[in-house]
């Protein structure tokens, strides 16, 4: 047979085909950076919620105090409990409570005594 005559095989080249890894590589690695991501956020989301209900404790308890949290004891988190008299009995308290390299949450309550002359 002429070489000119022969038939023309079918399939991808190799070129094609390394093509064709480079571009699922690249996407393999752009999604898996994209649930890194959510990952992430999702961590921040549900300490945040975490540390709102710690902080809501917190002051349904006062003046005890939280101590058996793991995040507490450990130091990654830290909760201030404040008090301020407002006057006529009454007394505002806060819970202040600082996540490890982020943002905190803050809860104020009201606490009057039911005596108050009006």
């Amino acid at each position: 047979m002429h070489p000119l005559t022969m038939p023309r095989q079918r399939g991808f080249s190799l070129l094609e085909v390394l093509i064709s890894m480079l571009l699922f590589s690249i996407t393999i690695m752009g999604l898996l950076r994209y649930q890194q991501v959510l990952m992430a956020q999702f961590n921040l989301y549900a300490d945040s919620q975490y540390a709102w209900r710690l902080a809501a404790q917190a002051l349904d308890i006062y003046p005890e105090t939280i101590e058996q949290e793991s995040k507490l004891q450990s130091g990654q988190w830290h909760l201030n409990m404040l008090t301020k008299s407002m006057g006529n009995g009454c007394l505002k308290i806060t819970a202040q409570l600082i996540m490890a390299g982020k943002q905190g949450v803050e809860l104020e309550k009201w606490q009057c005594d039911e005596q108050v002359n009006l």
